[in-house]
């Protein structure tokens, strides 16, 4: 039968069997029908695929990954089992003493040989560990035998009842393990000793262990020393755990308190500054830059609010006094009216008991004095509410004054009001701050300054409000690329100084082509204008207790140069060129 003949009968049957039209019902029927014996399946990609999974993390796993790859492909189950029993055998084969070997073999380095020095010992270790390429058979092979010819040697040039001879001269000059120790101890003792002020058991604990480390000599003290070291590490990791959640129960209290405190003082609008910003300092990890920062801000804060709160409290003192007496008046004022008003009703008598007109005369003067008494005391009261009121008025005004100041004094002082970096003032303060920071530990600090490219050709364009999202765009940007310690102060328009401390020029120069990176990416937009926001930017070393005009002079020569050259580049001022 033709294998079309075939395929149709295998459906024929199919139906009339009533059997699932699958691959391997098909398959069955076609070999019934054809008369032949149906071959094994090979899952191929199956395999492949459990292959492709293998690790492959030394040079053993690599070969059998290979070997098993190699079976897949030639579709041969007897390779695939070969491949699998080896590995198996691999596994059953007895694990090598690799701990007892090391042991051995420091133990072999450290010791004194007549005949070989620490430096040929180290040399020759070195050629085994070369020479094996990560095969750890080879590897333990080549160790073992170098131990053996180690203490062999030691026994050939030494006799077994012959006293231990002093330290040769080149393994007394090498102290390099001597030096290893005493700065490991030197960092137990100093270092981790002054962390651990809350637990003085495991403070104690520290020193005690880099005195022991400084006097271990041979491996049997390395095992006891690690294995205390294991416990401390341990109980150390209970202290962090500990000190971060009194931390974090710390601050979660501080904001709990100062959200209390806004909500206590809804009238005082002059303190919002000081608490934002203590909210602000709680919402991320605090440094002693920013510490040091926010004191500083708030004690400023503080004594400039205080003299203006006692400008108004002075004013509203003026105010009292002046209701006072207006009181006082309008007191005096009910007086006169209560009199003028006993003196007409006796008037009214004394004119309906007269007899003739003539009687009367006198008492129609008497009113008429009166009467003009009465006007004069009301317009007298007038003019002065009047001018209370006046007063009471300008009172008002200043203190409203007053309070509009205490509530921009916050980022009045040393803020810029519109991009919240710090403005002339602040970087003042922040530079005279870095610079006697790295002088005292020798380390360096950066400046740079950067200038938005092609700004007044924005402004033309979209106007100065979209010119100002521009810069609040740039400000955001640099502020999520820069590290809490770096500075950002607004210098003049849309020029920028940036402070990097603890940076050398060349990482300076990332961090800025970072940020210029970092704007490409983030689109501004004006009117639904998608624009690229670029700046130039010039940056410099500053030099040992140099001044702030000086550093910033030769950053902006840079700068300039930046955007002759093309703009949206950093170019490097050299901290040479502040003496030419």
């Amino acid at each position: 039968m033709q294998p079309l003949d075939i395929a149709r009968e295998a459906l024929r049957r199919l139906a009339m069997r009533q059997l699932q039209p699958t691959p391997e019902n098909y398959r069955s029927l076609y070999h019934e029908i054809a008369g032949t014996k149906a071959e094994e399946l090979f899952p191929e990609r199956a395999l492949k695929l459990v292959c492709s999974t293998l690790p492959r993390l030394n040079q053993a796993q690599i070969e059998f990954a290979q070997r098993l790859e190699s079976a897949i492909g030639s579709r041969s189950w007897s390779a695939i089992s070969g491949s699998l029993v080896g590995l198996l055998r691999a596994q059953a084969a007895p694990q090598r003493k690799w701990t007892a070997l090391l042991k051995d073999v420091f133990r072999q380095l450290e010791r004194t040989h007549a005949s070989l020095s620490f430096a040929q010992k180290n040399q020759s270790l070195q050629q085994v560990l070369d020479s094996s390429n990560g095969e750890l058979d080879a590897l333990y092979s080549r160790l073992s035998a170098l131990a053996d010819k180690w203490e062999a040697a030691d026994a050939a040039a030494t006799p077994s009842s012959a006293p231990v001879e002093a330290p040769s001269a080149a393994a007394a000059t090498d102290n390099s393990d001597a030096a290893l120790r005493d700065l490991f101890a030197r960092t137990l003792e100093g270092v981790v000793s002054s962390l651990l002020i809350a637990a003085p058991e495991l403070r104690d604990e520290a020193i005690e262990l880099g005195g022991v480390l400084r006097e271990v000599r041979d491996m049997r003290g390395v095992d006891d020393l690690a294995a205390r070291l294991r416990n401390l590490i341990y109980r150390l990791n209970w202290v962090v755990d500990d000190q971060a959640e009194i931390r974090t129960g710390l601050m979660s209290l501080l904001d709990l308190l100062l959200k209390n405190i806004s909500d206590l003082v809804v009238d005082d609008r002059w303190m919002r500054g000081q608490i934002d910003a203590l909210r602000n300092l709680c919402d991320h990890p605090i440094s002693a830059r920013e510490l040091d920062e926010v004191e500083r801000r708030l004690r400023e804060v503080i004594e400039r609010q205080g003299s203006l709160r006692g400008n108004i409290d002075d004013a509203k003192h003026q105010i009292k006094l002046m209701l006072a007496g207006f009181v006082e008046q309008l007191g005096s004022f009910t007086d006169a009216t209560t009199g003028f008003g006993d003196k007409m009703e006796g008037y009214a008598r004394t004119i309906s008991e007269a007899d003739d007109i003539g009687s009367l005369q006198g008492v129609i003067a008497e009113v008429i004095s009166a009467t003009h008494e009465m006007r004069q005391t009301t317009e007298r009261s007038r003019n002065e509410v009047d001018t209370m009121r006046d007063r009471v008025r300008a009172a008002e005004a200043e203190i409203e004054r007053l309070q509009l100041e205490l509530e921009q004094t916050s980022e009045r002082m040393r803020h810029d009001p519109l991009t919240g970096a710090l403005n002339r003032k602040g970087l003042e303060e922040s530079y005279a701050k870095e610079v006697s920071r790295a002088s005292r530990r020798g380390t360096t600090l950066c400046l740079a300054v950067l200038d938005i490219d092609n700004f007044k050709r924005l402004n033309d364009t979209y106007g100065h409000n979209t010119g100002d999202e521009a810069l609040l765009h740039l400000v955001a940007t640099v502020r999520d690329c820069l590290r809490p310690h770096d500075t950002l102060s607004r210098y003049g328009g849309e020029e920028f100084v940036i402070l990097l401390p603890e940076t050398s020029i060349d990482d300076s120069v990332v961090v800025l082509q970072r940020l210029q990176r970092e704007l490409t990416k983030r689109f501004f937009l004006a009117n639904n204008d998608k624009l690229l926001i670029t700046f130039s930017a010039g940056v410099t070393v500053v030099l040992q207790d140099e001044k702030q005009s000086s550093a910033i002079e030769r950053a902006d020569v840079a700068m300039y140069q930046a955007k002759a050259t093309g703009k949206n580049r950093v170019v490097v001022s050299p901290a040479d060129a502040a003496t030419v």
